[in-house]
């Protein structure tokens, strides 16, 4: 990338989004036999499950009361629906998924989180959106260079780990470059902050390119997080069913605190992309960024969360990218401030 001095990422002022996320929790318990099933057995009716646990389609977590039985309604294999469309199937096999989703008009993030010594099942759903005009709560964006804020998510990766991650190419025939520029750009603390391009030392993770692969990443045609497979996988997939604002989604899964797994697809349908400037073209108007966006969803991928704010609108994890906006593909001080804190400081040996 071009050589860009720390003032110049003072450009993504309009790129910023206020916070305006709703929470919501539910905790679901149950055993092998269910009430129903007790009741049953006992010579009693079953009890009606609830009118919200609709028994066929996606589940809606604003509808859910904080507390749920699987003898009430059983979510495991279901479909549950955060903000913003955000999706995720709840695992079946014990860990835990996260589901984030980067839009043109703000992000998503829906968790489901699974503990299976005590029985339960954690919703957490949040969303925002770009407000139309200057809100009141506008705060002037700071220098990303000077910016220490970051945010963390419940799992990560065990330190010093090479992470292998496989390339799908989708078929809409566009390039790699994009892609893979921004998986090493968070990896290796890409930044226009210093003139080594790079902030040292670098966090104790790595990645490993493993090749191509035909499996594309496991969200659906609508952008909901599936059952995961065992591999890594980053690339293009069409996803017509999404929200018509989503330009990726990134679904990570985990077991306790320790990241397993995590997909990332870029969305192609009625999207126009630009690799990044890395080979040395210009953006065409109304296209995104591919290195952008792939070095935001790969800081999830490394456990790091949105960071909300008009202030913060100039870090790579700010929840939201503009077209042509190429700022994100470097690392402000608060980005590479949330690896450290992961994951420490790589040896010199290393």
């Amino acid at each position: 990338m071009d050589d860009v001095s720390p003032a110049g990422r003072g450009r993504r002022t309009g790129a910023w989004c206020a916070a305006a996320a709703t929470a919501l929790s539910c905790t679901v318990t149950g055993g092998a036999i269910t009430a129903g099933a007790a009741a049953a057995r006992a010579g009693e009716a079953p009890a009606r499950p609830p009118g919200w646990c609709k028994p066929d389609g996606a589940l809606t977590a604003r509808a859910m009361p904080q507390k749920i039985r699987l003898s009430e309604c059983d979510l495991r294999g279901r479909v549950v629906r955060g903000e913003n469309g955000l999706a995720a199937t709840v695992p079946s096999d014990g860990t835990s998924v996260t589901a984030h989703s980067l839009r043109t008009d703000g992000a998503s993030e829906l968790r489901v989180e699974v503990d299976e010594a005590k029985g339960e099942i954690t919703l957490t759903s949040t969303g925002t959106r770009v407000p139309q005009g200057r809100p009141r709560e506008f705060r002037a964006p700071m220098d990303a260079c000077q910016d220490d804020a970051y945010q963390q998510e419940p799992s990560k990766w065990p330190k010093g780990s090479t992470i292998e991650w496989h390339y799908y190419p989708g078929t809409a025939g566009l390039p790699m470059s994009g892609v893979s520029t921004g998986v090493s750009n968070m990896f290796n603390a890409r930044t226009d902050c210093n003139a080594a391009h790079a902030f040292a030392p670098l966090p104790d993770v790595s990645e490993k390119y493993a090749g191509q692969t035909t499996t594309a990443p496991k969200l659906t045609s609508g952008g909901v997080c599936g059952d995961r497979d065992g591999t890594n996988v980053s690339g293009w997939e069409s996803m017509p069913g999404a929200e018509a604002d989503v330009l990726a989604a990134t679904c990570t899964w985990f077991r306790g605190a320790t990241t397993i797994e995590s997909d990332t697809a870029l969305q192609t349908q009625g999207k126009k992309w630009w690799p990044g400037p890395q080979d040395g073209s210009s953006c065409p108007a109304g296209s995104y960024d591919a290195a952008a966006v792939t070095t935001h969803e790969t800081g999830h991928m490394l456990g790091l969360g949105h960071v909300e704010g008009s202030q913060h609108s100039g870090l790579t994890m700010a929840p939201t990218v503009a077209a042509c906006d190429d700022d994100p593909a470097t690392l402000g001080k608060g980005d590479y401030a949330g690896l450290i804190a992961l994951y420490g400081a790589r040896s010199s040996s290393a």
